[in-house]
């Protein structure tokens, strides 16, 4: 995960490395990152979300599927994407490809980049916030 920490994303390359044994098991993953600023700055809310990512990394972690910015800007509104925290799903709110002023948001969180890391066995894409849980499903 050297990419990562070289990116701005040294405190999610460490998460990673503390989940190892969680992780090493799945074929693929996508994984949502904040910036570590962003961490630092507690998720950019002054809520304390920023500390809670880390917590919380594998509410941010799709378990084995690979999922490339095409692939994801292409899903559909609706569309649940299972995460390692069993039972809670992020949901894709807002579709993408529509340009900046339509942009794809999961979870009503806005996706800034896409595949800041993809080989593999990982796709990497940076969300402005940690994601929320949602108490009832978009329609």
């Amino acid at each position: 995960m050297t990419m990562l920490r070289i990116s701005g994303y040294s405190i999610v390359a460490l998460a990673m490395r503390v989940k190892y044994s969680e992780l090493a098991d799945l074929t693929s993953m996508t994984l949502f990152a904040i910036d570590d600023e962003s961490i630092f700055m507690d998720g950019g809310s002054g809520e304390g979300r920023g500390h809670a990512y880390v917590a919380e990394l594998g509410f941010h972690i799709v378990p084995n599927r690979l999922l490339t910015g095409g692939g994801l800007m292409g899903l559909p509104i609706g569309t649940m994407l299972p995460t390692m925290k069993g039972g809670q799903d992020l949901v894709v709110t807002s579709a993408g490809g529509e340009g900046p002023l339509t942009p794809m948001r999961i979870n009503y969180v806005k996706v800034k980049r896409y595949d800041v890391v993809h080989n593999n066995r990982i796709a990497v894409h940076v969300v402005s916030t940690p994601f929320p849980r949602l108490d009832h499903p978009v329609i």
